[in-house]
């Protein structure tokens, strides 16, 4: 018997009913499979769905200038990073798009931004702005395309100036203004978790809301709670920085009875995953602080936009509903950007699908390889305010200079700011923070903007005294949880430390000067007043007696790099030394 003839013995009715179900299924399938993998965004949404996208920069930190490298390849600089801006917003539908900037949009900034207080920052990102976004407009226009956070960067001036930054105005600044009045910001700037002391209410609006094609979307911010202990106490002088998740959490009623349950969140607070290259995989794994925040979140949440550890992040996490959120995070200094998907039901207003890719935002490659004409001229607008200051000639370096460190966590960079720090406040011990250290010196001519970019907080050094015993336990600090940040970087001592060995006891052995530290001895020491005020989580700084304030940061730089014998070699010399 042959396959067609027992096809004959099935009655017509049944195989009628068969070829029904299998269309069923076939059309069925790819709605079906759409709603278990909400990593899947459909070319076009339908009649029923609205797509909007979102383009995340996160950690900008005021780097308008190119010069950044991601996998060893040029990335970012304004003119590029506006290059890719543009070209994915023409991917989409521009009134669709929300640009949004999850924290430490400026602080520690190359000089073209830094000298200038972050104005030329803030008025870049003003272009992206559409005609909806205004300063000052509160409660905000809900078609405009800006949103942004704070991070704990914002406040590296304190938050008076904090405020202009955002409001507009010159308030009693000296510098040219590349805008003069200062206009201040269009971006719509939301946080709900940093709070006056008077009076516990935000600092600023908590959330925002969008309006696109006819369906809500809510915004909320939060930045680090960790930020006093990145902060000197000054700079958050009458603010409370409160926990994340709870601060979040508490403004989801409001925003639901509003009706609006597509709900992103910009968390300047971040984890760590393996980079990799394409739209959201569904079984990522997420070290760091963004792991623990996102199970705490209500099951409403949606989407949180990550920032703060400068790391790769694109991966669903549970909320409390365990339902998955997208969390992104797009590395930092302008080398790329999350670009975000989402699909959004019109009828119940929620987000159905979800998915991001990280874009580097490299040179060597279009858009890249087409700089962004109007970004172009607005740098060397800008390059031409600071030109005169940065361009001063300081010395040579014969090699590259860097940051990078041995496997003891020494490197040539840091050995050359804490050795400037301590001739400048003539001192017997310099410490600093390898958080301080923001770019490296490349080989050849080394001007003053060089040096700045190396140190861009304008931090003051100090002397001060410390007991052997003090300058031995803040060693031991190093590995003490809640882990610092940063390690320290150190001048005028050699240290050895054991990794076998438990936290609290790994430095075997401290010497200064070739001889062996004494515990009761008094040292004199130099250090920025960043770290004298227990930045870093470095708290026995705190205990430094006769404390005298010396000259900024850069400008002991300047003076030690320009007193050096010419060409300058960085080196590494054996100060920190891992024995295990």
């Amino acid at each position: 018997m042959t396959p067609d003839s027992r096809r004959d013995r099935i009655p017509i009715g049944l195989q009628v009913l068969l070829g029904f179900f299998v269309l069923c299924v076939l059309i069925l399938t790819p709605v079906l499979l759409s709603w278990y993998l909400p990593g899947h965004v459909p070319a076009s949404p339908s009649n029923a769905t609205v797509h909007v996208k979102i383009l995340a920069i996160n950690d900008f930190h005021g780097q308008l200038p190119p010069g950044q490298t991601l996998n060893k390849r040029p990335t970012g600089g304004t003119p590029v990073l506006a290059s890719y801006i543009k070209s994915a917003m023409a991917q989409g539908n521009p009134d669709n798009t929300i640009i949004a900037l999850p924290g430490d949009v400026v602080g520690a900034s190359p000089p073209e931004s830094g000298l200038l207080l972050d104005e030329p920052t803030m008025l870049f990102f003003n272009a992206w702005a559409n005609q909806y976004c205004t300063v000052e407009s509160h409660p905000s226009n809900t078609s405009c395309n800006m949103v942004a956070t704070l991070g704990n960067h914002e406040f590296d001036k304190g938050v008076p100036e904090l405020m202009r930054k955002i409001y507009g105005g010159d308030g009693s600044t000296n510098i040219t203004h590349p805008v003069d009045p200062y206009p201040g910001t269009r971006t719509d700037y939301v946080c709900a978790n940093v709070v006056w002391k008077a009076n516990n209410t935000p600092i600023l609006p908590p959330y925002t809301l969008r309006n696109i094609s006819g369906v809500s979307v809510a915004f909320i911010g939060a930045d680090t709670m960790n930020t006093p202990g990145l902060e000197e106490p000054v700079n958050v002088e009458g603010v409370t920085f409160l926990d994340e998740a709870d601060s979040i959490n508490r403004y989801i009623p409001e925003i639901q009875m509003q009706g609006v349950h597509a709900i992103v969140v910009l968390l300047h607070e971040g984890g760590n995953q393996t980079p990799y290259d394409g739209p959201t995989h569904a079984n990522g794994t997420v070290i760091g602080r963004v792991a623990d925040i996102i199970p705490r979140l209500d099951a409403d949440i949606d989407v949180v936009l990550s920032g703060h550890t400068h790391e790769f992040t694109n991966a669903y996490l549970a909320n409390a509903g365990k339902n998955p959120v997208l969390v992104t995070q797009a590395y930092m200094y302008s080398k790329g950007y999350a670009d975000i998907d989402l699909l959004i039901d019109k009828t119940s207003g929620d987000i159905v699908e979800k998915s991001a890719r990280i874009i580097p935002t490299y040179a060597d490659q279009p858009p890249g390889t087409s700089p962004d004409p109007a970004a172009t001229a607005f740098l060397v607008a800008d390059q031409n305010i600071v030109g005169p200051m940065m361009n001063q000639f300081i010395g040579v370096a014969a090699l590259d200079i860097t940051r990078a460190q041995n496997s003891g966590g020494e490197d040539a960079l840091g050995d050359m700011v804490t050795d400037g720090q301590r001739a400048a406040m003539k001192t017997e011990v310099g410490f600093d923070t390898a958080g301080n250290i923001r770019a490296d010196l490349s080989k050849g001519n080394i001007t003053w903007g060089n040096l700045y970019a190396v140190q861009p907080f304008a931090n003051t050094v100090q002397s001060m005294t410390l007991t052997g015993e003090q300058i031995h336990q803040v060693l031991e600090q190093q590995w003490q949880e809640p882990f610092p940040p940063h390690n320290l970087v150190v001048s005028g001592l050699v240290y050895t430390w054991d990794a076998a060995k438990p936290a609290g006891s790994k430095v075997t052995s401290v010497t200064v000067h070739g001889v062996p530290l004494d515990p009761k001895a008094i040292y004199t020491v130099s250090m920025i007043n960043y770290l004298s005020s227990g930045g870093d989580g470095y708290t026995t700084f705190t205990e430094a007696k006769t404390i005298t304030n010396g000259p900024v940061d850069v400008d002991a730089f300047v003076t030690y790099v320009g007193s050096l014998p010419q060409p300058v070699n960085g080196t590494v010399d054996g100060r920190i030394q891992r024995i295990n």
